[in-house]
């Protein structure tokens, strides 16, 4: 479909829900009247309505933050992130469902809803790319990063031949050092290489807190602690 030119209000005297019908509304409140973003995007349309399940991380509508890749912030937008374009998606003044160019956007989050933040931009690994984003889990010296991606598998029943497609999720943890990718693997040799420069720390945290690092859970962990440490 043919690049659209963005036209979103940004207004402030916001009242009731707490956004503007016309999309963005300016962090700082002050009202500028109409921003044009020259950026592409496009009308959405569902490539794949045979496809059962959705797309979407949260499929509702909900107001959240958005972080511009120039660092411009705005909030009180109704937005929801399809995991399987790596596209944000937003509600324009007219309720209509615009899909923005991957890599526009470089954070999404809903602090009304929860804590879960969503940031790109970090080195191409495995299928990800430099614009696919990351759940971060940990921020610090180390972050950790949960890859979630929704792709289109086929099921083909054995006794009909009827072929079904259907949204699979797939998440892959990995430790970001500020230069290198490294997908997790639950086990202490792995953590302790990864976090090498505190081994005997990290180490005493772990058998003193009798972790088995079999879980996303024990790996968060122990990321977190590290993180604390000067």
């Amino acid at each position: 479909m043919r690049p659209l030119l963005l036209t979103m209000i940004l207004a402030a005297g916001i009242a009731g829900a707490g956004y503007a019908q016309g999309g963005f509304v300016q962090s700082a409140g002050a009202s500028i009247g109409y921003n044009v973003f020259d950026k592409d995007g496009k009308t959405f349309v569902n490539p794949a309505p045979d496809v059962t399940g959705s797309p979407f991380y949260k499929d509702d509508w909900r107001l959240g933050q958005l972080i511009l890749n120039d660092n411009r912030k705005y909030d009180s937008v109704r937005v929801r992130l399809n995991l399987s374009s790596q596209e944000v998606h937003i509600l324009d003044r007219n309720n209509t469902e615009i899909a923005l160019a991957r890599g526009y956007i470089k954070e999404v989050l809903w602090p009304h809803y929860s804590e879960t933040r969503f940031q790109n931009g970090f080195p191409p690994v495995d299928n990800q790319e430099a614009t696919s984003f990351y759940a971060v889990l940990s921020e610090g010296k180390r972050w950790l990063l949960q890859s979630i991606r929704k792709v289109i598998t086929e099921r083909k029943d054995d006794l009909s031949g009827e072929v079904s497609r259907e949204y699979t999720t797939y998440e892959d943890d990995y430790i970001y050092d500020g230069k290198t990718m490294l997908r997790v693997k639950k086990d202490k040799a792995f953590l302790l290489a990864a976090l090498n420069d505190k081994k005997e720390l990290v180490t005493s945290f772990i058998d003193s807190h009798k972790l088995k690092i079999k879980s996303a859970g024990e790996v968060k962990q122990v990321v977190d602690y590290y993180n604390m440490l000067p």
